[in-house]
């Protein structure tokens, strides 16, 4: 399985170096839009993810107390609350768009930028705080360009079978959903540490007094 794994990945290396070097790039762009003057742009731009917080709150408001407290189920029950959450944004969001090519730009090229304005606005208690901050968000990002990637090599697959060596676009699909499920195997390993970092800071959070949602540096 590993060698398997680590041979897609040397396989498929130009086209994750590309898309994460374009993901980096896009969240430069944010960051740099946020200090030309974020309130020049549309308000739907502005207050984007609100509606999200609302959900979050919702479904994670009921473990702060115990998660305050640190009891291991919830703990546990968090981490897979946000471990399966993580997954279907992924495979929603990055690795269908990316199968079929067009909407790729605006999920994963979009989302970098918008990712690089929130980046502009952080701030914490200490340098600690931030640079953990920054590590959780980079394990959850890796996967976005993952499962773009997943998706990508599919959709490129079936338009062009000769890039995996066959003439028909049925033999084609087979290997690059092969290529995606060992790419996979590599974002359920990050998700699965990710996760269990973000709720362990979320904790670290409340005991600070903060709230978690939205989440942000201690």
């Amino acid at each position: 399985m590993l060698h398997g794994i680590w041979r897609t990945v040397r396989k498929l290396r130009a086209l994750i170096l590309t898309l994460g070097v374009l993901y980096l790039a896009c969240m430069g762009a944010g960051v740099a839009t946020y200090h030309a003057g974020r309130e020049s742009l549309p308000s739907w731009v502005q207050h984007q993810g609100e509606g999200s917080y609302e959900q979050i709150e919702r479904v994670f408001g009921r473990f702060r107390g115990p998660l305050r407290e640190g009891r291991a189920g919830t703990i546990l029950t968090c981490s897979g609350l946000v471990f399966v959450v993580n997954m279907a944004g992924d495979v929603l969001n990055f690795t269908l768009p990316g199968a079929l090519i067009v909407p790729l730009p605006f999920t994963l090229l979009y989302g970098g930028w918008a990712q690089g304005l929130g980046l502009a606005a952080i701030h914490g208690s200490s340098f600690l705080s931030v640079f953990l901050y920054l590590l959780m968000g980079s394990l959850e990002w890796a996967t976005y360009v993952l499962a773009s990637v997943a998706g990508l090599n599919i959709g490129l697959s079936v338009l062009a079978p000769r890039r995996q060596g066959v003439a028909s676009r049925g033999a084609a699909f087979r290997p690059a959903c092969g290529d995606a499920v060992r790419l996979y195997a590599v974002i359920v390993l990050i998700l699965a540490a990710q996760a269990v970092m973000e709720i362990l800071y979320v904790r670290k959070v409340l005991l600070l007094g903060g709230s978690g949602v939205p989440l942000a540096p201690y």
